[in-house]
C-alpha cells in the first residue's frame, strides 16, 4: 500500500514537474517575445536626398490586445538606414510584417522602394498608395481619424481594390509596371475628406472606395461628408470625415510625373486595373430625350491592347458586363425591349470610352503610359519598339463593347 502511495506522489511530482518545464518557460519567453516588438500597420515614405519614415504602430500586451495606435517619424540618409532608427526610436523592434499599406509622399524616388521588399520584413502584396503632398502628415490624419472611429487598419485600400472603381496596386506590382517596357505605374492617392462646416448636421459617410465614388475627383479639394457633430459655434474647424481613394498618382523615369483625376483615373482602371466591382453612370439618349446619370453596377470586365506597328496605332479594347440599377432604369427599360437595352449599351459605352480617352490624353501631357501600350508593342514588335517607339506618337482608339445583365 505504501509503494502505491508513494508511486502516486511520484506521479504527481512528475506531472507538475513536467507542467513547469512545457508551459512556464515558453510562457515567459512569449511574454518578451511580444513586449519586445511593435506592430507597425501603416508605414509612409518622405523625402529624396534624406528619408524621413513615419509609422504607424500599436504595441501588443500579453493578452493579444492593442494599447492604443500612435505615429513616429524618424530620418535617415537611407532607408535602410530610416528602419534602423525607428527601432531605436520605439526601444522595440519594428514588426513591418503586418503592415497592410505603404504611403509615398510626392518627392520619393520609387526605386527605393524594392529595398522593403529586400532589406526589410515588409511583404512584397502590401497595398501602396500616395500621399497628395506628404507622407507623414496624412498618416497622423489618418491615425486620429481610426482613433475616433475605431477604425482598426487600412483595408479601405483592399476593400477598393474588389468593391469599388479604383485602380489599386501592390509594392511588388507597383515595381513590376516600373520596370516593363511602358516604364510606367500608378498608385491611388489617399487624401482625407474634411468639414469645415462647424456646425452639428452632416451628412453620414463611408470611408475607402465608397467615399471615392461619391467624391467627384475634385483634385486637392475638401468636401462634407461625415459623422460628428459640430463642437461649439464661432471659429470654423476642420474635420476629417472620412477618406476618399479617386486619383491615381503615375510615375515615370523613378518619379512622380502627375496626379490623374477622377476621369482619367477611371480610365485607367477600364483599360489597365484587374477591377471586378464599381458603378458607371451616364447619360443615354432614348425615345427622342436624353436620361441623366442613368447608374450601373460593373458585374465583371476584360480589356486587352491590339497593336498595329505599321501605321503606329494601338486599340484598348473594353468588354462590360453591367447590370442597372435604379429608378432611371426603370424609366427607361420598363419595356425591357431591345430599344431600351441597345440605349443603354450605347450610352454606358459612350461613357466608358469617354474615360479611357481622357486617361490617355492626360498621361501622354506626361509622357507616362499607365495603359501599358509600350509593353505591347515591346511584346510583339520588338524592332519597332526598339527604333522608333514613342508613346506620345502612337494613336490610341478606344472599342468598348457593353452587355446588360
Amino acid at each position: 500500500m505504501k509503494d502505491r502511495k508513494k508511486l502516486l506522489i511520484y506521479k504527481i511530482l512528475l506531472f507538475a514537474f513536467a507542467f513547469f518545464i512545457a508551459f512556464m518557460p515558453s510562457t515567459a519567453m512569449r511574454s518578451q517575445e511580444v513586449n519586445s516588438r511593435v506592430i507597425v500597420e501603416i508605414l509612409g515614405i518622405d523625402g529624396k536626398d534624406k528619408i524621413s519614415l513615419t509609422a504607424q504602430y500599436v504595441m501588443p500586451t500579453d493578452s493579444q490586445e492593442s494599447t492604443g495606435k500612435d505615429t513616429v517619424t524618424v530620418t535617415g540618409d537611407t532607408l535602410t538606414e530610416a528602419v534602423e532608427t525607428l527601432n531605436t526610436a520605439l526601444g522595440r523592434r519594428a514588426e513591418l510584417g503586418h503592415c497592410s499599406m505603404v504611403i509615398i509622399g510626392k518627392d520619393v524616388d520609387p526605386s527605393i522602394l524594392g529595398t522593403l521588399m529586400t532589406a526589410t520584413d515588409v511583404t512584397a502584396d502590401v497595398w501602396l498608395s500616395a500621399a497628395e503632398d506628404n507622407a507623414e502628415k496624412l498618416i497622423g490624419d489618418i491615425t486620429d481619424f481610426m482613433s475616433k472611429t475605431g477604425a482598426t487598419d487600412a483595408d479601405f485600400i483592399a476593400y477598393s481594390a474588389r468593391k469599388a472603381h479604383i485602380a489599386t496596386n501592390t509594392l511588388l506590382g507597383f515595381l513590376s509596371d516600373l520596370g516593363s517596357a511602358s516604364k510606367s505605374a500608378y498608385i491611388p492617392v489617399v487624401q482625407m475628406l474634411e468639414d469645415c462646416s462647424g456646425d452639428g448636421e452632416q451628412q453620414g459617410g463611408e470611408s475607402g472606395g465608397s467615399g471615392g465614388e461619391s467624391s467627384g475627383g475634385t483634385g486637392g479639394g475638401q468636401e462634407q461628408s461625415g459623422s460628428s457633430g459640430g463642437e461649439g459655434g464661432g471659429a470654423e474647424q476642420k474635420k476629417n470625415t472620412g477618406m476618399c481613394v479617386d486619383r491615381l498618382a503615375v510615375y515615370a523615369d523613378n518619379a512622380r510625373v502627375g496626379i490623374l483625376e477622377r476621369e482619367s483615373a477611371r480610365g485607367v482602371a477600364w483599360a489597365s486595373a484587374p477591377i471586378e466591382k464599381g458603378i458607371v453612370v451616364a447619360d443615354i439618349d432614348y425615345g427622342g430625350k436624353t436620361v441623366k446619370n442613368v447608374s450601373g453596377r460593373l458585374l465583371k470586365k476584360y480589356s486587352s491592347v491590339k497593336i498595329d506597328a505599321k501605321h503606329e496605332r494601338a486599340t484598348v479594347k473594353i468588354k462590360a458586363y453591367i447590370e442597372p440599377n435604379g429608378d432611371k432604369f426603370n424609366e427607361i427599360g420598363s419595356s425591357n425591349s431591345e430599344k431600351a437595352n441597345a440605349a443603354l449599351r450605347a450610352g454606358f459605352a459612350k461613357q466608358i470610352k469617354h474615360e479611357v480617352e481622357c486617361a490617355y490624353a492626360d498621361t501622354v501631357a506626361v509622357n507616362c503610359d499607365p495603359l501599358f501600350v509600350g509593353r505591347e508593342f515591346y511584346r510583339y514588335a520588338p524592332d519597332y519598339y526598339e527604333n522608333g517607339y514613342v508613346y506620345a506618337n502612337i494613336k490610341v482608339d478606344v472599342e468598348v463593347n457593353v452587355a446588360i445583365k
